[in-house]
Parts: structure tokens; sequence; C-alpha cells
């Protein structure tokens, strides 16, 4: 017994570096989509996004195991009104039924990332993703700016940054150049970084994006100043704090494994 009190230090110390060489490490993704024809039909212009958290260990990128979630904020009937002016129920689309929904009318998708994000981020975007999947926001194509409670495609993945409000991500573009400017100001605000961006490829491999036609793009500098759309006026999305509400992964892509989109 005493030789084994003696050793017990030694023992502890081996499992404490085992532990820590076995730890798993996890990283956080956003990237931001567009979709819309060659001639700009707004029924077709879309903006939407996916959150990705992989887990792994060290710089095998093939053995992390990726959970995605997708927030694609759509009418429930897939029919975008674009001028009606009664909101509607929606529904939050996975990536393939987005992608479905966009290739019916030959429209063309990029996308912007995958950017790294942090873990607040990544928290802030599941628990929005999980209001929209709970019916707690109506749809409507030219949402109110102060009613909340009801937003489109492009509010729906800008309401995850709660620096700015939507008078930052105002109704003048929609479509591709929408989601562009949601990656640009997302970088602006530090909530991701567009110069890593071209260092995780492997997302997208993963994912199967690469095998698909979707056009990956850079973002550039945010045209308007970073305080435009702060303050008490600034119309922020709600965020219903104290609801308890779950996100389904939109599909997990298991170590060793690539999923295989269709576009």
């Amino acid at each position: 017994m005493g030789n084994w009190t003696r050793k017990l230090p030694f023992v502890v110390l081996l499992l404490g570096l085992f532990g820590q060489s076995a730890a798993a490490d996890t990283l956080y993704f956003m990237t931001v989509f567009g979709s819309e024809c060659h001639s700009l039909r707004l029924q077709r212009a879309h903006t939407f996004a996916s959150f990705i958290k992989a887990t792994g260990c060290g710089d095998d990128w093939d053995s992390y195991r990726l959970e995605v979630y997708t927030m694609s904020w759509l009418p429930r009937t897939g029919e975008v009104r674009v001028w009606c002016l009664v909101p509607e129920e929606g529904d939050n689309y996975s990536l393939q039924e987005t992608l479905d929904w966009a290739r019916v009318e030959n429209a063309a998708v990029k996308k912007w990332g995958p950017f790294r994000i942090d873990e607040a981020t990544w928290e802030c975007a599941l628990h929005r993703i999980g209001v929209l999947e709970n019916d707690l926001l109506k749809y409507q194509a030219f949402d109110p700016f102060r009613r909340t409670s009801i937003t489109n495609c492009i509010h729906a993945v800008s309401g995850v940054d709660r620096n700015d409000g939507r008078i930052r991500f105002p109704l003048i573009r929609v479509g591709c150049a929408a989601s562009r400017h949601i990656a640009e100001v997302f970088c602006e605000n530090g909530l991701c970084h567009r110069e890593e961006s071209l260092g995780y490829s492997w997302v997208d491999r993963r994912m199967g994006i690469t095998e698909t036609a979707i056009e990956s793009c850079q973002p550039r500098r945010a045209p308007l100043i970073p305080l435009l759309g702060r303050g008490p006026c600034a119309a922020r999305e709600l965020q219903f704090a104290d609801a308890e509400v779950d996100a389904t992964p939109d599909f997990v892509v298991q170590p060793g494994h690539s999923y295989r989109l269709s576009f």
C-alpha cells in the first residue's frame, strides 16, 4: 500500500497528460448563401446561412464530426409573395431543400465563407434557428421595421448579430447582394474573420459543397460605417431569451465521411 501511495501522484500526472492529448477540439463556422435569377426576380431572391460545429482532434480534418444547422426562412407554401402586406406562417428549410427551391427557377447560388465564429455567436445562431423552427416568428417578404416578430429571410440571418439592428441591413439589397452585405457586416463587427476563410476549404469539401455549382465569393469592406444602425432606434431583433427552443441539425457528417449535396 505504501509503494502505491508513493506512485499515485505520478499516475495522476500521466492520466492528466493523456487526458489533455485526447481532449477534443471544437470549432464553429458560418457560411452565408445567396440565390437569385440572372434576370433578378424578387420571388427567387433569397438569403440563407449554415452554421457548422466541428468536433475532433488536431489537424486531421477528415477525423472531425460535423453538425450542420441551416437558417433558411421562407413561406411555408414555398411561394414568396413579394408585395403581400399580411404576414404568414414561415418554415425553416434545410440546405438541400433550399437548393432544390432555387433550382426550380434556375437561380444561381453564391456563398461567402466558411468563416470561423466563436461559441457565443454559434449559440446565438442555434437559438435563433430554434425560434424559427418553433414558429415564434412570422414571414413577410418586406417585413416591418419595428415589428421584429415578423421577419424575412435577410433579417432572419442578420438577427444573429446583436450589434446592429435592421437599419444596418436595409432592403435596398436582396438575394446575393444582401447575403454579401451580411457577411461584410459580420466581419466588420468581429463575429467572423474574412482573412481566415480561405483556410477552411475542408469544411466545404466535407459538406459536399465543392462538388456543386455554388460559386465561392469573398466579402469586401462593409460600405456603411460600423456604428450605423446601433442605438435605441435600431429595431433590434427579438431574442426570445426565456424561450426553451431546440434546433435540429440539418445533417451530420461522421468522421471519415463527406456529405453529398445536389445542385
